[in-house]
């Protein structure tokens, strides 16, 4: 994907030609310790040159009329308007850390005079939020035994703090004021290096367990002098509601259809139904020109890539994803999960979302039998130019730009044969005739790959291809195919970069998925091959390897050991991905309830459990992202009209939902739209440790833009594993 192909894009809007600068206004007044009381100013919005407007003078500041001993400061972007005339109007956050001698009494009142007028802070540990305490927004998964929160002071250019003693806690039912649980936390390390692929928090980390909460909620932390944590609850009211939002992420992305109540109210109208097959050269950074006189074609099904509407060859790891997934949990997904289009329709919704994928995939077959390539699969479609922030939503787009197919490839016809036999033996029990149809496209592109390919050749393509078509026919010649590839790649280890299993490494070629079908079907096995591969993913488990131990021992359960990238610390769904199909492989009930633990740890993580205290994820947790770069969710948030859709005119409902956005990343952007937010960081963005590098705005790319196979994927497998809705007797109760 080309990240920076919106410089060139992004046309003159609704703005006009300048932005009005309000004067810096005090939005909110918290917590960061016992003696630092912190106050939150917003400014903005800034176009151009910035200047931060904080005066972190001591003598500037006041509480019951004395001085602080200190001032820090620590500034982020909160928000960004659409581009206009070259300008990326972007509102910022200060939070101005006042350290006192003493420290917050419960029921005392603290006046406090800043340069931007007065505040109260009546301080009630029970109502006044501390930044410093981190929990999971929306709720723990019940089954989990290693549940917690975590406490970790970061006051900007003022860094972390360590306490003399281990601070004590307690649990609190937010309705009742009952006290359910208490305890000391255990202090977890120094985290807070700074350097160059430093993946830190900057904090001194404390762990406060929650292992003794009861299913219910919400509830939060409170500790004496710091105050308290944002609601959570635990168990599966919570748990359904966050497969369910990360599910539908997929659904508020599916390209070739409308988006209508009473399904969701983030709505707009039909969208790319029609490509032509130009079969141009594939490019990851290049365009398509449609030609005139080019016939178009119906298309349907697939999902839009990310803040753009394409579709490429990289997706097709989201039906082998799902379909994965489904084969090996089928219990953890019913029919009338997540109210989408095909629920009661009798096939459990999350493998029709997956179908709904694997359909764009079908239209994109070569169907012509004169044709050389009849069988193969093209990669994908793109146009002309991408679309712009604030002026194209899918519908829009689709109106005005023609589309395109790249080039037929043996690998996507060969993942796209997998699949399609998958979904065939999968969706049979269902639907026999949609299995039939499913079933004769795998045949074809299998033909194909016979005439365009030497399938013999130990890639994972033909480990994935050769498998499911041996599960769906029974046919000995797939099956030894299969054996002798995945014995060199995974048993052995013997592929060759990048022809390699390595768990949590999402460069390498060969993932679990690809393979972990074999481990649970009824067909029959080579068992000394699949004990192999059984050990190898149980190896990954249990030694964490490429990634290095489990969850617990870090302060956060981030997954990153080696270098932050784009999605890397959001989309902890991929480090999980190994634990999630341990678990199946063992009957050990002490290694189930470890690997189930990481898994809950890592969701943990994503949905407000991190440094930044907020939840990755749109539509779930009280923080998260406001400014993604998602292009429907423009017209939801504001209440703008894109020329098609008019429902949402005057109406804000906020950002689409289910977006899993890429979050913190180490590396400094030098594009100038993505410096609209990354020099307007406090302290400087190579000053900050690596999972605080990140502000909030939709021109910084590689903090705030998402694709469904790199980030949302992820997240959505793991949740389909956490949440068994066999397990829950109001698995079919969410609404939108």
């Amino acid at each position: 994907m080309n990240h920076l192909r919106y410089l060139m894009t992004i046309g003159t809007l609704l703005l006009g030609t300048a932005v009005a600068e309000a004067q810096p206004t005090i939005v909110g007044v918290q917590t960061s310790s016992p003696r630092v009381i912190v106050v939150t100013v917003q400014s903005g919005p800034h176009t151009g040159r910035y200047t931060n407007p904080i005066d972190t003078s001591v003598s500037a500041w006041r509480i019951n009329d004395k001085l602080p001993s200190r001032v820090n400061l620590y500034s982020i972007p909160y928000d960004e308007l659409p581009e206009a005339n070259g300008q990326y109007p972007v509102t910022m956050r200060h939070r101005v850390y006042l350290a006192m001698e003493e420290s917050l009494s419960a029921g005392q009142s603290y006046t406090i005079d800043t340069p931007f007028g007065s505040e109260e802070l009546n301080f009630d540990p029970h109502k006044t939020i501390c930044e410093s305490i981190k929990v999971n927004q929306v709720g723990y998964n019940a089954r989990s035994t290693s549940r917690y929160a975590n406490l970790g002071v970061f006051m900007g250019d003022g860094g972390s703090l360590k306490f003399d003693a281990l601070p004590k806690y307690s649990v609190v039912e937010e309705k009742s004021g009952r006290t359910v649980a208490s305890g000391t936390a255990v202090y977890m390390g120094d985290d807070t290096s700074v350097g160059e692929k430093s993946v830190t928090s900057g904090e001194h980390v404390y762990r406060l367990s929650l292992n003794d909460v009861p299913d219910g909620g919400p509830y939060f932390v409170v500790m004496d002098g710091f105050g308290r944590s944002y609601p959570f609850g635990v168990g599966d009211d919570y748990s359904r509601t966050i497969a369910a939002v990360h599910t539908r992420g997929f659904y508020h992305q599916r390209c070739g259809i409308e988006l209508s109540q009473p399904y969701t109210n983030h709505t707009r109208a039909t969208c790319h139904n029609m490509i032509a097959h130009t079969r141009a050269r594939w490019s990851a950074d290049g365009f398509i020109r449609v030609p005139p006189d080019a016939t178009m074609h119906p298309a349907c099904g697939g999902h839009h890539d990310a803040a753009d509407f394409d579709i490429r060859p990289f997706h097709v790891t989201i039906p082998i994803f799902m379909l994965a997934y489904f084969d090996a949990f089928p219990t953890h997904f019913v029919d009338n999960q997540y109210n989408i289009p095909e629920s009661g329709n009798g096939i459990p919704d999350f493998l029709n979302e997956a179908l709904w994928n694997v359909l764009g995939w079908e239209h994109l077959q070569v169907a012509d039998a004169d044709d050389p390539e009849y069988g193969g699969i093209m990669q994908g479609f793109e146009t002309s130019s991408h679309p712009a922030y604030g002026i194209d939503s899918a519908a829009r787009d689709s109106a005005k730009n023609r589309y395109g197919t790249w080039e037929v490839s043996v690998e996507v016809s060969a993942f796209a044969c997998g699949f399609f036999a998958q979904a065939s033996r999968l969706v049979a029990p269902y639907d026999a005739k949609r299995a039939a149809s499913l079933m004769e496209k795998a045949k074809l592109a299998w033909a194909y790959l016979e005439s365009h390919a030497d399938v013999k050749q130990p890639k994972t393509r033909f480990i994935y291809a050769a498998l499911q078509m041996y599960l769906a026919t029974g046919e000995a010649k797939y099956h030894e195919l299969f054996k002798a590839s995945a014995d060199t790649i995974v048993a052995r280890d013997a592929g060759g970069w990048p022809e390699q299993y390595l768990a949590g490494n999402t460069t390498a070629k060969c993932d679990t998925t690809h393979f972990v079908s074999y481990l649970v079907t009824s067909r029959p096995t080579d068992e000394t091959l699949k004990q192999s591969l059984a050990n190898r993913i149980l190896k990954f488990a249990d030694t964490g390897d490429y990634m290095g131990p489990a969850p617990e021992k870090f302060p956060y359960a981030q997954g990153v050991t080696k270098f932050l990238g784009w999605g890397s610390g959001t989309a902890t769904g991929r480090y999980a991905n190994a634990y999630c199909f341990a678990y199946l492989l063992t009957d050990d009930p002490t290694k189930k309830q470890k690997y189930f633990n990481a898994v809950s740890q890592y969701a943990d993580y994503a949905l407000g459990l991190n440094p930044l205290g907020m939840s990755y994820t749109t539509g779930l947790g009280t923080v998260q992202p406001v400014s993604t770069l998602q292009l429907d969710s423009y017209f939801t948030k504001y209440g703008k009209s894109d020329s098609i859709t008019n429902e949402h005119v005057d109406k804000p409902i906020g950002q689409v939902p289910g977006i899993v956005i890429f979050g913190p990343a180490s590396g400094y952007s030098g594009a100038e739209y993505q410096r609209a937010i990354t020099d307007k960081l406090y302290p400087a963005w190579d000053d900050l440790p690596g999972e605080r590098r990140w502000g909030d705005g939709w021109s910084l790319i590689n903090g705030n833009e998402f694709t469904v196979n790199d980030t949302m994927l992820w997240n959505t497998v793991m949740h389909g594993f956490l949440y068994d809705a066999s397990q829950d007797k109001d698995a079919t109760s969410f609404k939108h």
